[in-house]
């Protein structure tokens, strides 16, 4: 699965440098991004309107925990020569999530993906349900060319 590989991979490595265009293990890294901040704002939505997702979500937050800081370190180098670039792509990942729809129905869902994932360790399992629910992360960039 190439998912999984990307995943590992980025969890193996280091840092990364700053390239200037997004490679595949940058944007990988924006997908794991972007769904860990969905997966934030879905917490604090339902949790808002009297469903507590925090159980779930925490734990799936903890056993994925190296993936999702991997994720934070390759795009802090991805961003590094501009200033203040990081915390704008991320207040864009908070706002554009923050404001979706809830209902009990739906954070059910999240739920229940947060609680699948908190009891699936492991690249596989996380990049399978990252690279569905965030087909095409929201990173601005060109993207480097295939090697």
């Amino acid at each position: 699965m190439a998912s999984f590989a990307v995943i590992a991979g980025l969890i193996a490595s280091g840092p990364a440098q700053a390239t200037g265009c997004l490679d595949r293990a940058t944007l990988t890294a924006a997908r794991l991004n972007e769904f860990s901040t969905m997966m934030m704002t879905v917490n604090l939505r339902c949790k808002a309107i009297g469903t507590d997702l925090s159980e779930g979500y925490e734990a799936m937050r903890d056993v994925h925990r190296p993936a999702f800081a991997a994720a934070d370190r390759r795009l802090r180098a991805f961003f590094a020569d501009k200033p203040r670039s990081y915390e704008a792509y991320s207040t864009r990942m908070g706002n554009r999530y923050g404001g979706g729809a809830t209902d009990p129905a739906n954070c059910q869902r999240f739920d229940k993906v947060a609680r699948d994932l908190a009891a699936k360790p492991g690249a596989a399992a996380l990049g399978k349900v990252v690279f569905t629910m965030i087909a095409n992360p929201r990173i601005e960039g060109a993207v480097c060319p295939a090697p």
